[in-house]
């Protein structure tokens, strides 16, 4: 499954731990190695930081801990990129879907 299945989930459960789990296994596997291009890690932030956010969390709080485990520069794109006020769904190509069986991040390639 996409990892935005899984973010999805979370807020489709309302479930900030749910949040942080497929956070941390994001970051595990997403951010194990050397960063190519960091726009690329900041576009696929951004879900998990609407997500907290409409959790009612703070996403440096709440996921910051976690980016900490991050490989390379991974956990300084984090502390930078999530304090930036600018950060919406649709600024960096997302969608929010609200079907019956609940909520779905999409990206707009898909």
């Amino acid at each position: 499954m996409p990892w935005m299945y899984y973010v999805s989930t979370a807020l489709t459960e309302k479930s900030l731990d749910q949040l942080q789990a497929v956070f941390a296994r994001y970051v595990a596997v997403t951010a194990s190695g050397p960063v190519d291009d960091s726009r690329d890690v900041m576009v696929g932030l951004v879900p998990f930081i609407d997500c907290a956010r409409r959790l009612g969390g703070d996403p440096e709080k709440v996921l910051g801990p976690i980016a900490e485990s991050g490989a390379a520069e991974f956990p300084e794109i984090f502390r930078v990129f999530v304090r930036r006020s600018d950060i919406t769904l649709a600024a960096f190509g997302w969608s929010l879907t609200e079907y019956p069986e609940g909520w779905a991040y999409r990206y707009f390639a898909y």
